[in-house]
């Protein structure tokens, strides 16, 4: 069922309709809140867009690289995987 979750970030309120939990939703609002406020921080700029590039900038490689740590553990996995199954066999 969609719902509507409020919330918000930079002193503007946004509704959001979505089939996710609430303290999901809410959740992901206040990291993307807690991004934006440090690059209005950094920047001291009154500009939104501005604000919102730069914070979606430093999400990306938030994810990238831990999306990077991920694949590098999956290798290492597979690959300690294949000596156990070689030392089984």
């Amino acid at each position: 069922m969609i719902q509507q979750v409020k919330v918000g970030i930079l002193g503007q309120e946004y509704t959001i309709h979505t089939k996710a939990d609430r303290e999901y939703v809410e959740k992901v609002a206040q990291h993307v809140a807690s991004k934006c406020q440090e690059a209005q921080n950094r920047l001291r700029s009154s500009s939104l867009a501005t604000i919102a590039l730069l914070a979606a900038l430093n999400i990306t490689s938030d994810y990238l690289q831990m999306k990077e740590t991920y694949e590098q553990l999956v290798t290492r996995i597979e690959r300690e995987q294949k000596k156990l199954t070689s030392v089984l066999s």
